[in-house]
């Protein structure tokens, strides 16, 4: 289901509409990129952690930014 809104779409959003990830792996790159944060680590980007813990490959991450490249451009 494509819900339509004013808000840019999100890495995780369409990796899981493009069926790359589950919910429960999207939670646990969640969890480890807001972990990082509070122990004031250097930011690490989704795709990165998702690859990381082998839930994508970099092929399909960079489909994921294609996707949000071009809805990017047609707004």
């Amino acid at each position: 289901m494509l819900i339509m809104s004013d808000q840019p779409r999100l890495f995780g959003e369409v990796a899981l509409e493009q069926g790359y990830v589950t919910v429960a792996d999207l939670y646990e790159a969640l969890t480890v990129q807001a972990r990082l944060e509070v122990e004031k680590k250097p930011y690490r980007f989704l795709g990165e952690i998702l690859t990381d813990l082998g839930y994508m490959s970099e092929t399909q991450v960079l489909e994921v930014l294609s996707e949000l490249h071009k809805e990017e451009k047609s707004t």
